[in-house]
């Protein structure tokens, strides 16, 4: 065999070894993309029966040196998506959702110089709409400001998606309160029963994502200290006749929501 015959061959392996990686990060480019074009169809869905219905939110919200805030309805629910251009082609690559908590309450509240800068970044934080009015002395010196704080409260959302490591990373904020939240997981994992957990998760109905999440391939795990097992006793064994899951949960979250528009006059 020659130079030339042996450079070709190894360029025709290496050709190929090319190939075959490409069509593996296409295979997981294509996961990703299912897995973000289902969450953003169901949750798309979803907004369209909220803004209808505007169903309480049950989340309460502890504003510092207030106290807490619920009895707020959801309301403006929203989601779009942002293509992501990987390889030779474009993919679903993110998802953002969002919603207002939201109530006709507006909250009066002063605040005395030494806590005024303090309560106006935790304002700032949270994203939480306000207006406020500086109060001074007969020497001009700031002697308190008075917050004037709506009860509307934006809970958001962002999935995005890695197309080279199949990954999803899940950010939430102001979720059952005032905080920021991240969790990941594999796009493979966002399947129906998951994109149906965040849901809930995200608009707070009883749901299983965090228990999802920890399930998760991405989850670290710690090995828990082996234990002395225990001797065995009698084992009684009562038979209970199961009862039968409420109407609303074989529906799913979307069936309910539509089933009280329907009632609906």
């Amino acid at each position: 065999m020659g130079l030339l015959d042996d450079l070709k061959k190894q360029a025709d392996a290496l050709k190929a070894q090319d190939t075959d990686k490409t069509e593996s990060l296409r295979s997981t480019a294509v996961a990703v993309d299912h897995s973000l074009r289902r969450l953003f169809l169901y949750l798309n869905d979803l907004g369209k029966q909220l803004n209808v219905v505007q169903m309480p939110s049950p989340f309460v919200f502890g504003l510092p040196t207030v106290g807490n805030i619920d009895g707020l309805i959801i309301k403006d629910f929203f989601c779009d998506f942002r293509s992501k251009h990987f390889i030779d082609k474009d993919y679903y690559g993110e998802v953002q959702v969002g919603y207002r908590c939201y109530s006709e309450k507006v909250l009066t509240i002063k605040k005395g110089p030494d806590d005024m800068e303090k309560f106006r970044d935790v304002l700032w934080q949270s994203n939480i709409e306000h207006t406020s009015e500086q109060f001074r002395n007969e020497r001009k010196v700031i002697t308190h400001e008075v917050f004037k704080v709506k009860c509307d409260f934006r809970v958001q959302g962002k999935v995005d998606g890695d197309h080279e490591s199949g990954k999803l990373k899940v950010v939430t904020k102001n979720v059952a309160g005032f905080s920021v939240d991240l969790y990941n997981l594999m796009a493979t994992e966002m399947n129906d029963q998951g994109v149906e957990e965040f849901a809930k998760y995200f608009i707070g109905r009883p749901n299983n994502w965090v228990d999802l999440t920890k399930r998760s391939v991405l989850s670290p795990r710690t090995a828990a200290p082996s234990a002395p097992k225990p001797k065995p006793g009698p084992n009684y064994v009562v038979q209970k006749t199961p009862e039968p899951p409420p109407a609303e949960e074989k529906r799913g979250l979307l069936g309910s929501l539509k089933s009280i528009i329907k009632k609906d006059p």
